[in-house]
This record gives C-alpha cells, sequence and structure tokens, in this order.
C-alpha cells in the first residue's frame, strides 16, 4: 500500500533537508511525496513599466513608442510566483521521480500555513508529514510558536522533524 508524505519546503535549501530522512523512511516506488510551498497571497496591484533599454523606438516627448507601464493583478503576480516555485523545485521534484516515488508540487497562496497544512493532509489522506524546523528554545521558543509545534498539535498523522545544523 503506498503512503504518502507531505512534506512543506521554501526557497531555502535547508527546508529540503528532511527529503533524504523520507527516502530512508519510505521506500522508493512505494509512496508519494508531496512538496508543499506556502506563501503570502498577494495584496496590491503593480504596475509593470516598459523596459527603457528594450530598444523601442521613442516618441517626441522621450516615451518609447512600444508598450506603456499597465496594471499587474495580484492572480497575474501569484501566476508568476508558481512558474518560479515550479521552476525551482524541477530539480529535487526530477531526483525524487528518478528514485521511483510519485511526485506532486502543491504552491499555496495563504496567510494561515498551519491550517493549510492541517486541509491538505486531510485531503490528501497524509501519511505522515515531513518538516524541517528551527528548533527555537527557551525564550526565544515562548515568544515565537515555531509552525511545526502547532502543526503537531492540529493533526492526527505522525509529524518527523528535522532541524537542519546551522
Amino acid at each position: 500500500m503506498k503512503k504518502t508524505v507531505l512534506v512543506p519546503v521554501t526557497r531555502s535549501e535547508s527546508s529540503r533537508t528532511v527529503l533524504p530522512h523520507v527516502e530512508a523512511l519510505l521506500p522508493a516506488g512505494q509512496g508519494e511525496i508531496i512538496l508543499l510551498y506556502l506563501t503570502k497571497p498577494s495584496r496590491a496591484l503593480g504596475i509593470a513599466a516598459p523596459d527603457p533599454d528594450s530598444g523601442y523606438a521613442l516618441e517626441p516627448g522621450g516615451e518609447p513608442v512600444g508598450p506603456k507601464a499597465h496594471p499587474v493583478y495580484a492572480h497575474q503576480q501569484e501566476n508568476g510566483i508558481q512558474a518560479n516555485i515550479e521552476a525551482e523545485l524541477l530539480p529535487t521534484m526530477r531526483y525524487l521521480s528518478e528514485q521511483g516515488y510519485d511526485v506532486s508540487l502543491e504552491v499555496c497562496f495563504t496567510d494561515e500555513p498551519v491550517k493549510e497544512i492541517v486541509r491538505l493532509t486531510k485531503k490528501h489522506a497524509v501519511d505522515l508529514i515531513a518538516m524541517s524546523t528551527r528548533a527555537r528554545e527557551g525564550v526565544r521558543r515562548f515568544f515565537f510558536s515555531d509552525i511545526a509545534d502547532r502543526v503537531m498539535q492540529q493533526v492526527e498523522v505522525p509529524v518527523l522533524l528535522f532541524h537542519p545544523k546551522a
């Protein structure tokens, strides 16, 4: 029976240091690994300005004849972010796939990462959540709760935490 492992990742290489431990626990060909990238939703409307070095002819006032500044909407920004994340994680996904795992990527835009991890754990019938953590200690841990701690309190599946050495 195939097992499903959810691995929240960031752009940081340290977030992926848990993957060799997942490979050690989950034999190749016997599981699915879902890489989960969480980021805050885009809120603002941006403006894309034309590139002055693009070589467009200039009008008498110095304005380019080519494209003018135009709005960039939140969904366009999110599509761009998603494409960048997919490209950045492609080598990791390719490696895991070559090892025999079914690999997928979820990119989620949310202000509540813990709720999203819990939701996806239920949606995909996840058997294990594997994540790297900074493992704060003492007073810092009291004032800045770790996402990993909050996830462990809210899910009913095992959570593998790995603290990479600094």
